[in-house]
């Protein structure tokens, strides 16, 4: 009653306050079969200037002997909930590093991860010092300077090595340092459907996930993986999302690298699996001859 725009004037909680709900002798949550008897109108006395104004408006409204729901939200005859939801959310201004961060290919937890990280909003030691953390925020890597976002990714000696190893396998000769160098610049070159723009997105995700990773197992339980060991992970990780993904076509001179180590083992256990059934075969095929052979 008091939070839908039935009537007129819209919604009455909204336009009146509180208040006319206290003078109305009736609750928020009450319903519009409140004010309904016999199908008619039914209020109470009017306490307040507001409630004959809003008894007055009713004029305008016929009440009709059945109910009968109108989406206003949808375009069409039937109820579409995207429309509504466009009609619900705050709408703000694009903004135009979406496309790094969310992408097919991408990783969901990789790229939440991603997002934060474009935004600022991971607890590197600058953003702990701002809440009055008191203890260690050097980088956790090396201990030269207040570890920060920009720092972290990739002005760091540590993890501009492991950057700079997937850039090169990219076919990216001159890998960027500065992150706001990388929004802008590799937005405009990896912000598309191209094949090597996602997989660069892939790789941008996964190298900044298990870096924050690596950071967070130094700081609470001392015990990081290697270089050698990461290096490895991320290469895993990036050849087993390209090898289940279908769209991607796996000869592409971009994703050799990535992808022929791993279709060679593929290849290499399935020929051992047809050898083992070929020299099963033969050693059934054997034995018959000779059994049958001594009994002719």
């Amino acid at each position: 009653m008091w939070r839908d725009p039935w009537h007129p004037f819209g919604i009455l909680l909204e336009i009146f306050g509180q208040r006319v709900v206290y003078d109305a002798q009736s609750s928020v949550e009450a319903k519009l079969s409140f004010i309904i008897l016999n199908g008619d109108w039914f209020w109470r006395p009017a306490r307040s200037e507001t409630l004959v104004e809003i008894q007055s408006g009713l004029l305008e409204v016929c009440l009709g002997l059945h109910d009968k729901p109108i989406r206003t939200a949808s375009r069409k005859d039937c109820y579409v909930s995207s429309e509504t939801w466009e009609i619900l959310r705050k709408k703000k201004v694009e903004t135009a590093w979406w496309k790094l961060a969310w992408s097919p290919i991408a990783i969901p937890k990789q790229a939440f991860i991603l997002w934060l990280a474009m935004q600022d909003r991971l607890l590197t030691g600058d953003c702990l010092l701002k809440w009055g953390y008191k203890g260690d925020v050097k980088c956790l890597f090396y201990h030269s300077q207040t570890e920060s976002r920009d720092h972290l990714f990739f002005e760091c000696n540590f993890s501009y090595r492991i950057w700079k190893f997937f850039m090169f396998r990219c076919r990216v000769d001159n890998p960027f340092v500065i992150w706001d160098e990388i929004l802008q610049l590799r937005i405009s070159n990896w912000g598309n459907k191209a094949l090597k723009g996602l997989i660069c997105r892939l790789v941008l995700g996964s190298v900044i996930y298990n870096l924050w990773c690596t950071r967070n197992e130094i700081k609470h339980s001392g015990q990081p993986n290697t270089e050698e060991q990461l290096l490895k992970k991320i290469l895993w990780e990036v050849r087993a999302r390209i090898v289940g993904k279908e769209k991607f076509p796996k000869r592409a001179s971009c994703l050799t690298v990535f992808v022929e180590p791993a279709y060679r083992f593929v290849v290499v256990s399935c020929f051992c699996r047809l050898c083992f059934v070929v020299c099963l075969l033969l050693g059934l095929f054997s034995v018959r001859f000779v059994y049958g052979f001594e009994g002719f």
